[in-house]
């Protein structure tokens, strides 16, 4: 084997490995941040801000009722779709994107809490989660990402 061949096999195959591992390192150091913040708004917001699926506010309790809404956007990215391809060769959880829709769930909810405490509420009613797919180029089949909205009815205690 000459030099020559040594040098494009190790740059056709190293690049690659090297971009590969470098992206695996940059996203669970990400993921472990954003885990981290979440938790701790979470329990913030846990402590301050109570929250149900009730749709029904008790009447003389509260006041100022008001739609608040919590949006985030989420895109795949190339390392979850490559070590999820192989999910589809054998079936089973995709668990890169149950991690991926379970902090976008944790994040649309957070930032529905952080909308109910700018306006003062202490409460928020009927909480609810929609999503819908946001399409990225001409092709209706390749998915730009989704987009998962929290809302609910946000409401201030009477002062009795």
């Amino acid at each position: 084997m000459e030099l020559k061949d040594i040098i494009s096999l190790s740059f056709n195959v190293g690049v690659p490995v090297l971009l590969l591992g470098t992206t695996w390192i940059t996203q669970n150091e990400i993921i472990r941040a954003r885990r981290k913040y979440l938790s701790e708004q979470e329990e913030y917001y846990r402590k301050k801000i109570p929250m149900t699926n009730l749709k029904r506010v008790p009447a003389g309790t509260y006041c100022d009722p008001a739609l608040v809404t919590g949006s985030v956007v989420i895109a795949t990215n190339y390392f979850i779709s490559f070590i999820s391809s192989f999910k589809h060769l054998f079936g089973g959880e995709m668990k890169g994107y149950t991690g991926m829709c379970s902090d976008a769930r944790r994040m649309a909810l957070v930032r529905m809490l952080q909308e109910a405490e700018k306006l003062g509420a202490n409460a928020v009613y009927n909480v609810r989660f929609e999503t819908s797919t946001v399409n990225s180029g001409e092709s209706r089949k390749s998915s730009g990402g989704v987009e998962l909205i929290a809302y609910g009815t946000a409401v201030r205690r009477l002062v009795l």
